[in-house]
């Protein structure tokens, strides 16, 4: 004779049903805080290497949509 005992544990939440769980419970989410399209984004820092501060400051402002960028040095 087979005996079989129910459980009530659950199968982990997959990503969406984890987060709708948290927000529900009003519990804080540990996923990237991500700006609303409208409005402007954070400037990246960003360096290159093998090149001279001289030589950086050009490559970044022949760089299409380098306003985004900043220069780390």
């Amino acid at each position: 004779m087979e005996r079989r005992v129910k459980t009530e544990m659950q199968p982990p939440m997959a990503g969406a049903g984890r987060l709708w769980l948290a927000a529900k419970e009003g519990r804080p989410t540990r996923r990237p805080q991500i700006l609303p399209a409208d409005r402007p984004e954070l400037p990246m820092l960003v360096s290159f290497e093998g090149l001279s501060p001289e030589e950086q400051h050009k490559a970044l402002s022949a760089f299409p949509g380098g306003r985004r960028f900043v220069l780390a040095s």
